[in-house]
């Protein structure tokens, strides 16, 4: 019983992060590579991990010419 119970948290806590990850929109950009993507991704994660702002990681794709979808 104690293992079914386990196991039934771990899915359900799985389902939520992976949920919680695919809440940001998609990004594109004309003649972006999914290697450009990622990069600028991982920059602008950063900077908004430094100003504790999610409005800052929008305006960090954007600017570097990303539109979300």
């Amino acid at each position: 019983m104690k293992k079914t119970l386990m196991t039934g948290a771990t899915l359900a806590l799985t389902t939520l992060w992976l949920g919680g990850c695919a809440g940001g929109p998609d990004w594109q950009k004309p003649d972006g590579t999914s290697q450009q993507l990622h990069s600028d991704q991982a920059d602008c994660q950063v900077m908004e991990n430094k100003a504790d702002n999610d409005q800052t990681y929008d305006d960090c794709m954007k600017g570097r010419g990303w539109t979300p979808t």
